[in-house]
């Protein structure tokens, strides 16, 4: 049976500071994944990710068990990401959105995974237009799986705060990619 979150914290608090190496193998992608989810640029995602992992080191005694230890520390990347973002005014460049291709003439040529591709295209220009804490809860929402009170607890907010946001985003999400289309069409 492999050994849970809180039997590894009490062993390290106990002294045995190497097995802190199996709380960062265990989270360091989903650390990194979420930090770099709200600050688009990989150095300062791996920099900030590694901030994140000390400041857990070295707060592991504040750990209450009340709350999952994944919500802890997904808290602890969350709020690091978005202190980033204001401490070094670091502004999300929104890509132009114009696609190089006529999607409309080649339709007939494209393959089903063409077509997949570009409409992931379009939704990651989408995403990447939304602003840090939107795309964050975005990330924890669609690609961590984390339930809306899980949101919550991570990002401060109320739990219907959360499910307003991921509507609103949804429906920009929808406008900006039918923007974009529209942009491409006119260019075309």
């Amino acid at each position: 049976m492999a050994e849970t979150d809180e039997d590894i914290i009490t062993r390290i608090i106990d002294g045995e500071q190497e097995a802190f190496a199996l709380l960062v193998d265990r989270y360091k992608d989903k650390v990194y994944a979420l930090v770099m989810g709200v600050l688009k640029n990989r150095e300062l995602a791996e920099e900030v990710a590694q901030d994140v992992f000390v400041k857990v080191y070295l707060s592991l005694r504040k750990f209450r068990n009340d709350a999952k230890f994944s919500t802890w520390i997904y808290r602890i990347s969350y709020n690091s990401a978005i202190s980033e973002t204001r401490k070094s005014s670091y502004k999300n460049t929104v890509l132009d959105g114009q696609i190089t291709e006529n999607v409309a003439e080649a339709q007939d040529n494209i393959d089903e995974n063409t077509i997949i591709e570009v409409e992931q295209q379009k939704l990651s220009r989408a995403i990447s237009a939304l602003k840090p804490g939107e795309r964050c809860i975005l990330q924890l929402y669609y690609f961590e799986e984390k339930a809306i009170n899980e949101i919550s607890s991570i990002t401060g907010l109320g739990q219907s705060n959360v499910k307003i946001k991921l509507h609103r985003m949804r429906k920009k999400l929808k406008s900006l990619i039918e923007e974009n289309e529209y942009k491409t069409l006119a260019v075309n």
